[in-house]
Parts: structure tokens; sequence; C-alpha cells
């Protein structure tokens, strides 16, 4: 996984004079939640996650921006031949996009297996970074090192064996 130009050059009307990609991801073409025709492309920026979804046989794209900020959790789901990152955001439009029919939480899904652990891990070091900063301006101590679950995404000390949430081994 890393920057796919291809990718960038189709975000390039929608990205900030600022912002920088750091990394790409885009649904397989075959197999469990993929798309033969349009596949949709995840570009992670420093700023914000963007998701390119191309309909109508790629001749129409649409976008969604997700601003960090906004994202509480990142929670990965490993399938045998592709994966899905799940991704819970506050204050957003719950009627389209990532979370459309009112759902919770939007499915990145069909993404190859080292692309998804990749993309969760960027993500959830974002949160982490964020929650650091959050940590630092109220004048709280910085944690430092911890595992993200697999299960439910929610962050455990480093060393733990279980889920402090949902009682998950972790890997």
């Amino acid at each position: 996984m890393g920057v796919n130009q291809h990718d960038v050059k189709a975000a390039k009307n929608i990205l900030w004079p600022d912002e920088q990609v750091q990394v790409t991801v885009r649904q397989r073409r075959v197999g469990p939640g993929g798309s033969v025709t349009a596949p949709t492309s995840v570009i992670a920026t420093d700023k914000r996650l963007i998701i390119l979804n191309r309909a109508n046989l790629g001749m129409r794209q649409d976008y969604e921006a997700i601003p960090y900020r906004q994202v509480t959790s990142v929670r990965l789901e490993h399938g045998v031949i592709s994966s899905s990152v799940f991704v819970r955001v506050m204050g957003y439009d719950k009627d389209q996009g990532l979370l459309k029919n009112g759902k919770e939480e939007g499915e990145i899904d069909g993404l190859s297996n080292g692309d998804a652990k990749a993309l969760a891990d960027f993500l959830n070091r974002k949160l982490d970074a964020a929650t650091n900063e959050d940590k630092n301006r109220a004048g709280g101590a910085e944690t430092s090192g911890g595992v993200y679950c697999s299960k439910c995404g929610a962050k455990n000390l480093a060393g733990s064996k279980y889920c402090s949430e949902c009682g998950a081994l972790l890997s």
C-alpha cells in the first residue's frame, strides 16, 4: 500500500491547496464487496478521509470528505478474500454517503486484506494523535503505545490480551 497516482489525479479538484495525500486504497475488482466496473477509492490525507465513489461505469464521480476530528472509532473486519474497514463518525449527516440509511458506522468494503489493515492502522494513528493533542491541550498526560481491537476498534493498553470494551482476544 502507498499512494496511487491515478487516484490522486482523480481527486485533484477535491484536494485543498495545502493538503497532502498520505495513503490511497482501492476496492478490489473481484471478490466479496468488490466492484468490477467502478471500484471505490479511498484517499487519506493529512487532514481528512476522502471516499471517491465512481458510479455509472465510472462516468460519474461522487465523493465525500470526512475530517478526522469527526471520526470516533475505526475497526477492521478480516475476511478470507477481502476485508472491510468500519468508520464511526459523529456530527455527520446520517442520511447519505458512508452513513446512509441511518447506520452508525460506515463500511469501506472489498479491500485487499493488506490495504484494509494499512488503512485502519493509519486512521487509528490519526485518532490516537488527535486524542493526545486534546489531552495535551487540556493539561492531561499523554498516553503512549496501545493496541486496537480488530472487532470493535477500541484502544487498549499495550500488552493487553483481551479487549477492555468487547472482551475479544487481541492479536
